[in-house]
């Protein structure tokens, strides 16, 4: 009976589940720490270090001695192939696993939603990005840049706008807005929260905290924070429609869109879903079929879908993993 672990590792938990035989429900699951992604300093250790934090008592507790397959979704991954090679080798020799397959979450997170099959995924969190996959392994990703570069439109960016909204409205170079409530009731004064984002290590989790009070003072009817989602629903379906654009598909593209803003509802949802539909691209928005942790599973034990060429894998058997990388890896 084949053992398969699934790791979802993001920049703020680890989420894994242990899979034994063909069933659809695993046998245990845990959860720990994120890590800052295998492009950080000494990332394929720190990620090594977190994982199996995770999966060691899982492990034990259940007696699992020997893992067949494991799949590991980890940011940074197609940026920094030879951290995710060293990833891979270093967990083949600290669990004892057949073959490791290391890849990016948000490969992952596509594979997942979409069961294996074509299209687009909008993964929109603390950070965003937008992945494209074709029949024939065409390959787009939009964003996913980080918060200095990139993230637009994701949860660290609403609540950086949300809260520059607050700094404007206080010094008279904005209109007022409830969101100056929400921030010191949370934060404190605008000068404590600057000196706080100067030495937290993770600032964008920070502003991204604030992000479901920009969503509630929409609710209440501050026009602020609607005019704030506004932009970040057409900056998404930005991403989105170039993701799709690259596919070049004849037929609408399987579309989803996942992750944490989700959950602010109709007030990004429904001018997102406007602003796809006024795209030049026809989509088919569909709900997830599947987690990230689904698409890791189905990654470590199939070797031969849409997803191949962005997965790098070690075997114990085997010298060094093997990489295949697209040519047009980012």
């Amino acid at each position: 009976m084949p053992s398969v672990l699934a790791i979802d590792m993001g920049r703020t938990g680890c989420r894994a589940a242990l899979w034994n035989g063909d069933s659809g429900t695993p046998t245990a699951t845990a959860t720990g720490d994120g890590s800052l992604g295998l492009g950080a300093t000494d990332g394929a250790s720190v990620a090594l270090e977190a994982i199996l934090v995770v999966l060691k008592p899982l492990l034990l507790t259940h007696a699992a001695h020997h893992v067949d397959a494991i799949g590991v979704g980890v940011p940074g991954a197609m940026g920094a192939p030879d951290a995710a090679r060293q990833l891979a080798q270093r967990l083949v020799e600290s669990l004892s696993a057949g073959v490791v397959s290391v890849t990016s979450d948000a490969i992952t997170s596509h594979a997942g939603a979409l069961a294996g099959e074509p299209g687009v995924v909008l993964a929109a969190g603390t950070g965003v990005v937008a992945i494209a996959v074709g029949a024939d392994r065409r390959f787009r990703r939009v964003d996913g840049f980080g918060p200095w570069l990139g993230d637009e439109g994701s949860g660290a960016w609403v609540g950086r706008r949300g809260l520059q909204a607050v700094a404007r409205a206080s010094d008279g170079r904005g209109p007022a807005t409830s969101l100056a409530d929400a921030m010191a009731q949370q934060f404190g004064s605008i000068a404590q929260l600057a000196t706080r984002l100067g030495s937290d290590p993770n600032p964008a989790r920070v502003l991204a905290s604030f992000a479901p009070a920009v969503a509630d003072a929409a609710r209440t009817g501050d026009a602020e924070a609607q005019r704030l989602l506004d932009a970040c629903a057409a900056t998404l379906a930005e991403s989105v429609l170039a993701a799709a654009r690259a596919l070049d598909s004849a037929e609408p593209v399987a579309t989803v869109i996942l992750g944490g803003l989700t959950n602010m509802g109709p007030v990004l949802l429904d001018p997102l879903h406007a602003a796809l539909a006024r795209g030049d691209v026809r989509l088919r928005l569909q709900p997830a079929r599947g987690t990230s942790l689904d698409g890791a599973r189905r990654l470590a034990i199939s070797g031969d879908g849409i997803h191949a060429p962005w997965i790098i894998r070690a075997h114990a058997t085997s010298s060094p993993p093997s990489t295949r990388a697209p040519a047009n890896h980012p």
